[in-house]
């Protein structure tokens, strides 16, 4: 009898240290909107103020359109967009795929990967693509593209204020 209740009791506590642990790992998964706020914001801040400007927004967007436009024509088409987005999707699997391999091809896979993710550009999904392209010719302008990140911009910008900065992303404006 001692050694049933001696064998549930330690079973209880398991289950018990178990449950509390799940929570902790399951938000290393997860960000906070604050995190990822932050995140954005380190990324997209090239004058380190902490704050991001509407001027370096366009300039991290004129860069991203660059990396899009495949062939250099300055225009962004339907079918550049979605090999942007298959290429990631392939160096995402392969990365996958490499995580339980030796050093070398592991690196291999993450290089790929960091080299196809894509930049954040507006129009990435196919609606959005649609919404983004003004003149419906099937194809994003740098022009269509700087005005769709101004709104985007703006909407980020929930103060008002010009800047996006931690500030935006409380719940409290």
């Amino acid at each position: 009898m001692r050694n049933r209740t001696l064998i549930l009791g330690v079973t209880a506590l398991a289950v018990a240290v178990t449950g509390l642990a799940a929570p902790s790992f399951a938000a290393r998964d997860k960000m906070t909107p604050e995190q990822r706020a932050e995140r954005m914001i380190k990324r997209l801040d090239t004058n380190s103020d902490s704050k991001v400007s509407l001027d370096e927004l366009q300039a991290h967007m004129t860069a991203n359109f660059k990396a899009f436009d495949t062939n250099g024509d300055g225009q962004i088409s339907a079918d550049e967009m979605q090999a942007k987005r298959q290429a990631f999707r392939d160096a995402r699997k392969a990365w996958q795929e490499a995580k339980s391999k030796d050093g070398k091809e592991r690196d291999a896979a993450l290089a790929q990967l960091k080299d196809a993710r894509p930049a954040m550009v507006p129009g990435m999904r196919p609606k959005a693509f649609k919404r983004v392209d003004a003149d419906g010719n099937g194809s994003l302008s740098a022009a269509e593209v700087a005005s769709a990140s101004e709104k985007m911009f703006k909407r980020r910008d929930k103060n008002g204020d010009g800047v996006i900065d931690a500030a935006d992303f409380t719940k409290k404006i």
